[in-house]
């Protein structure tokens, strides 16, 4: 990620180890994914998406009616935070 200090990835490769080591392997390959794409914008995008997903997810719960509504949401949401650069 070239407009991301050194010591912030290396940071980030430890959160993953630790996430790995305390069994959370799919946390950890999250954070390893967004860390493998070139564009620091991802990992914002990335962590956006994730939040959006919770609280859609919240959503449907108290309101089921809205099931269809959230899923198109969701695409939406995933369509935007595809990885790569954006600008």
């Amino acid at each position: 990620m070239k407009d991301v200090p050194d010591k912030t990835i290396e940071t980030a490769r430890q959160v993953a180890d630790t996430l790995d080591q305390r069994g959370h392997a799919e946390h950890a390959s999250t954070l390893r994914a967004a860390l493998a794409n070139r564009h620091s914008g991802s990992i914002l995008r990335s962590g956006l998406r994730d939040a959006c997903r919770v609280v859609l997810t919240a959503i449907e719960a108290i309101d089921p009616v809205c099931a269809t509504m959230v899923e198109e949401l969701r695409l939406e949401v995933d369509a935007w935070a595809k990885p790569g650069p954006r600008h």
